[in-house]
């Protein structure tokens, strides 16, 4: 074991100057960030936003007037495809520093691709439940968790359980997901209060007294989750991009996701907007990106680092991409490289590519397009906007 120092050090959530680390190598960096950043809600298998249409009113709006121009049932259905794009944003996240992932999505593809990669995150495997064509109910999931838990025994990995949203999923479905979750021990994500109110409704469907379990709700826009216990994992880059506004306090959340990091990038490269729509909060920011997610799914984080060249600064502007990354003590990551040799700009490559093929191979029918290019153009909106509004506007408050 070795010693990395360091001009600064983000441990913990806490800022420290010159630190002193223990690590696998004997080294200097800029900045380094103990644990590494954590991305916990992930939809790997999307690659098309449909972000034409925006602002809409609400995710249920969002899903039942979006114009897409990929059929996502039949992305999934193809578990070839799938697994490759579940890789390539897995081999992003890891080179733009992100060291625990939680994936929602087809829980086959996600365990293929975790299991087809030579440097691993630590990974959260929320398989997808919802009422719609193209996707399993609870006891298909079920049926698939059996089916994979026996490759999932290393430490570096959990399955838990995701509830797409409280309209597409019956009472009973959320009330049995909520005690099998709480039987084991386990983790429930759902999208909740994503642009209308909804803790109430998940109270209520889960019946009398205290929700069940460990419950990571996502977005939480309209919704206070400290009222009901719940953990939130916020998004604010496609909350911005889709609804025009994102949750006004980062009171009550208690981590960050990318939603689509195939089309946005993962949570680092975010810092920039995050910490522009929380002022003042850089503390807040940087626990909520790193420690907090493991708290959230309740992960270890030791041995898990990022170390930059770049300054402190760079890094909270989502400017920066890590020279190492380690996880469990492991390098993954060294000089930028990941292990196995693909760099940062070959991955970005491999995921246009797949991107394109996606697009070519399970068409909608819908009007073409670009969709990287066209959330690469919204999200750049978005930041731009801000520099011309009040925060009070981008919160939707006035």
């Amino acid at each position: 074991m070795g010693v990395l120092e360091a001009g600064h050090a983000v441990v913990y959530g806490r800022i420290v100057e010159n630190a002193r680390i223990p690590a696998p190598i004997d080294a200097y960096y800029e900045t380094v960030v103990l644990p590494g950043f954590s991305d916990t809600h992930m939809h790997p298998q999307v690659v098309d936003g449909g972000v034409s249409g925006r602002p809409w009113r609400d995710s249920y709006h969002w899903m039942e007037t979006r114009l897409l121009r990929v059929d996502e049932a039949s992305v999934r259905s193809d578990l070839d495809l799938a697994s490759r794009l579940a890789a390539a944003a897995m081999k992003r996240a890891l080179l733009e520093g992100v060291t625990l992932v939680a994936l929602t999505g087809r829980l086959e593809a996600n365990v293929r691709a975790y299991l087809s990669l030579e440097a691993k995150p630590k990974v959260v495997f929320l398989p997808t439940i919802m009422k719609r064509r193209g996707w399993p109910g609870l006891r298909e999931v079920l049926a698939a968790r059996r089916r994979v838990s026996h490759y999932l025994g290393d430490g570096m990995a959990r399955v838990g359980l995701f509830i797409h949203s409280l309209r597409y999923a019956d009472p009973a479905t959320v009330r049995e997901s909520l005690r099998i979750s709480a039987r084991e021990g386990g983790v429930v994500g759902m999208h909740l209060g994503e642009g209308v109110p909804e803790a109430h409704l998940l109270a209520a469907a889960a019946g009398r007294g205290r929700l069940p379990g460990r419950i990571v709700a996502v977005h939480c826009i309209d919704d206070d989750p400290g009222l009901y216990g719940l953990r939130c994992s916020s998004c604010p880059a496609s909350n911005m991009i889709l609804y025009g506004r994102t949750r006004a306090s980062l009171d009550g959340v208690t981590s960050f996701g990318s939603d689509w990091p195939l089309l946005l990038g993962t949570v680092p490269m975010h810092l920039g907007l995050i910490t522009r729509l929380w002022p003042g909060s850089r503390l807040g920011v940087l626990s909520r990106a790193t420690v907090g997610g493991y708290m959230d799914y309740s992960m270890p984080y030791t041995g898990d680092l990022v170390a930059y060249d770049d300054p402190l600064e760079d890094v909270l502007a989502g400017r920066a991409l890590p020279r190492l990354v380690a996880v469990s003590w492991r390098p993954v990551v060294e000089e930028g490289v990941l292990a196995g040799g693909e760099t940062y700009a070959g991955v970005l490559s491999e995921v246009r590519s797949l991107v394109s093929e996606a697009l070519e191979r399970h068409p909608s029918g819908a009007p073409g397009g670009d969709p990287l290019r066209e959330a690469s153009r919204a999200l750049e909106e978005v930041l731009l906007s801000l520099e011309k509004r009040s925060l009070a506007e981008a919160y939707g408050n006035v």
